[in-house]
């Protein structure tokens, strides 16, 4: 049995009504029951002891073959749109991809 509280009826029906879902009584049942198979399963973990465990920060625990990242300049705004199809001042046009429903 869990060493912590169980939950109950009540509070999983709390909990539903704060998450604006309607359970019926078969699903309050299942749920309620769920919930504590949980609480159970986390006892039996805190059980373990890790004391001698060495903390993992990253699942896979690999170094990053990536590369660092490295700041450039950009392209100057006015070659980028000198470059563009069609431009409309400081802004590159493009066609029309959505189409609003009043159109």
């Amino acid at each position: 049995m869990s060493k912590s509280k169980k939950v109950t009826k009540e509070e999983v029906k709390k909990i539903a009504t704060l998450s604006k879902l309607s359970l019926s009584e078969s699903e309050l049942k299942n749920h309620t029951k769920d919930m504590n198979n949980i609480l159970e399963y986390m006892d039996l973990l805190n059980e373990i002891d890790t004391s001698n465990t060495e903390e993992l920060v990253n699942v896979h625990d690999a170094k990053s073959d990536l590369r660092e990242d490295q700041s450039e300049d950009s392209i100057p705004k006015d070659k980028v749109i000198d470059n563009s199809p069609q431009s409309k001042e400081d802004y590159i046009e493009i066609p029309l991809v959505v189409k609003k429903d009043s159109q």
